[in-house]
């Protein structure tokens, strides 16, 4: 990282002293031929462009570490995805990142409200509007967006909402009504409950195993 911009520096300091160099001797031809005036006044615009795109592009380039941070780089298809694993607990934003079915989104904002007008429509986000049943909401609601969509300048204001979670870590989709989150909810509940049936049913066999082996 700061050998980039150790040779980034001398890149542009040598390139700005040639052109000030050159400017300098284009301008005293100007003065001590003025009959090739117009070709030097030509070749002066030429050099002041080439300076400038040089000096821009030079700058681009130590643009995306910058902003991201060493572990990012312009590398290819193969690399970017080791980066983003990399960057899998959070991103540029220090803000929380989840894998749903493999892909990688950030949650982008929290404490919100959802809600359904109807029992056919979609929970939408109604944490700043009152127009909806209090029958069909879910509140203390995460939104959670793609990862990719939320790296740029507006760091993920206008990326559309794939995912919800709700405050006991369910994720369900954007386009769930209330009643197929409750249908979620309630396999969500039948396989917690199984689960704590399961490690309870291990547990007595356990401790019946090593009661029987105590009393031999």
């Amino acid at each position: 990282m700061n050998t980039l911009k150790e040779i980034i520096g001398i890149l542009k300091i040598i390139g700005i002293s040639i052109a000030g160099i050159t400017f300098i001797i284009l301008m005293l031809k100007v003065a001590t031929e003025p009959e090739y005036k117009e070709r030097y006044i030509k070749l002066t615009k030429h050099l002041l462009m080439a300076t400038i795109l040089i000096t821009i592009s030079l700058s681009l380039i130590d643009l995306p570490k910058q902003y991201y941070g060493s572990k990012v780089e312009i590398v290819d298809d193969i690399k970017t995805e080791a980066t983003i694993k990399e960057l899998k607990d959070k991103d540029c934003q220090d803000r929380e990142t989840v894998n749903v079915n493999g892909r990688w989104y950030v949650v982008t904002d929290r404490g919100m409200k959802i809600a359904g007008l109807t029992d056919n429509d979609s929970l939408d986000n109604v944490t700043y509007v009152g127009f909806y049943s209090t029958e069909k909401v879910v509140e203390n609601v995460c939104f959670l967006r793609p990862f990719s969509d939320c790296q740029g300048v507006t760091k993920g204001l206008f990326a559309d909402i794939r995912y919800y979670r709700d405050s006991d870590g369910l994720i369900f989709s954007r386009d769930c009504t209330y009643s197929q989150y409750q249908n979620l909810k309630e396999e969500q509940r039948q396989k917690e409950q199984k689960e704590k049936e399961e490690q309870m049913k291990q547990q007595t066999q356990q401790q019946n195993s090593n009661n029987n082996g105590g009393g031999q």
